[in-house]
């Protein structure tokens, strides 16, 4: 078996210890529990599963002090408040550890990390993403506006770096609020394009440096191709895509479908669908920047054939699924990544809706978590 060397205080991969085939059954084996346990009359199709390793596009690092010594890198396991300086990281990408190095090297002996019980300080976290299929990288160093950075020398040295992907950008975000989550409060172009582009199937998405895009490039190509697989569209169905953030699966299925409306709150994230949909020439789709639940109190949507939802880990709120209740849609397609909430949801729709299937797919090998999709048809 592999084994990370921070396996032991990294709280990232808990079930690293586990061979992967026995992990696969332990979820399978969660879901059925359940099925089981909501009284729920449902097919469990088996689990897909792609990349066991270096399958996440992004991720997250935390700088700090150890022996006063500057380190980036990930929260311990059972110390929360300390960190550990990273050296690998086999879910993300084995250009993790020359960039962190490199960062490492440059920073050191100039600027304090941020202490974020005394506010002060000025490097809070270093963002990196990556394309699997078009082989593109951006960072994104995040700062207070304590100090300031020696912009030249951090281009110059990251630029010159020799991995196995191109770094196509730089940025610099400044953030001075309390929380200690990564806000891209103000964002500075440092080098490169604004975006990275990733490539799924044949559509093409930029990614900007706060886009919301899944983080198993892998294992979306599949989820995606199965919906539009089970969806079945004949060119004249109406889809609405609700929660579709940066448009990709309603892009998906506006190639086969009459119409798509996707409907997302965030202005920066429909921007991003608005410019999706022209890189791939696809017209027939409108992003509409709304709340879920003012869009479907106010809009009329009785000639909506299929629903797409793929909401936050919280799940639906009861005012939303009242509202979609009250849909005549014959079918919904409901994905998530937290399997309680889908079933909490799940049963709620099930007084006017048959579950047809439940599909689990395996985002995060060597966690306990999982992605699952849902397929739902109207009764009578």
């Amino acid at each position: 078996m592999r084994f990370c060397q921070h396996f032991s205080i990294c709280g990232g991969c808990q079930y690293q210890d586990i061979p992967y085939f026995e992990q696969l059954k332990m979820k399978e084996s969660q879901i059925k529990d359940m099925i089981d346990f909501f009284e729920l009359s449902v097919e469990l199709k088996p689990i897909n599963s792609y990349r066991e390793w270096f399958y996440r596009n992004k991720m997250e690092f935390t700088f700090g002090k150890e022996d006063s010594n500057l380190i980036c890198g990930l929260h311990r396991k059972k110390e929360k408040r300390e960190l550990f300086n990273l050296r690998e990281c086999l879910i993300f990408s084995p250009c993790a550890e020359p960039i962190l190095n490199k960062v490492r090297e440059v920073l050191k002996n100039r600027y304090l990390p941020y202490e974020k019980f005394s506010h002060r300080g000025f490097l809070r976290h270093l963002v990196i993403r990556e394309t699997k299929f078009t082989d593109e990288i951006m960072i994104a160093l995040v700062t207070t506006t304590q100090d300031k950075l020696d912009q030249e020398a951090f281009v110059k040295e990251l630029v010159a770096l020799k991995l196995e992907k191109k770094i196509s950008s730089l940025f610099w975000i400044l953030n001075d609020r309390v929380s200690d989550a990564v806000i891209f409060e103000e964002k500075r172009l440092l080098w490169g394009q604004p975006f990275i582009t990733e490539k799924i199937a044949n559509l093409n998405f930029r990614i900007f440096v706060d886009s919301f895009f899944q983080t198993n490039s892998y294992g979306i190509t599949h989820l995606y191709k199965k919906i539009e697989e089970y969806a079945q569209l004949t060119g004249e169905e109406r889809v609405l895509d609700l929660y579709c953030g940066v448009g990709s699966i309603g892009l998906f299925l506006a190639r086969r479908a009459k119409f798509v409306w996707g409907v997302e709150i965030k202005k920066e994230i429909v921007e991003n669908a608005i410019v999706n949909a022209q890189l791939n020439g696809i017209e027939n789709i409108s992003f509409i920047c709304s709340d879920v639940k003012r869009f479907l109190a106010q809009k009329d949507i009785s000639n909506i054939d299929i629903v797409v939802i793929n909401p936050p880990r919280c799940g639906l709120s009861k005012k939303i699924k009242k509202y979609l209740l009250k849909m005549p849609s014959p079918r919904i397609f409901y994905s998530s990544c937290n399997p309680y909430t889908l079933f909490t949801d799940l049963k709620d729709f099930s007084s006017l809706y048959r579950i047809v299937f439940i599909e689990p797919f395996d985002f995060f090998p060597h966690t306990p978590h999982l992605e699952c999709l849902a397929f739902l048809e109207r009764k009578n």
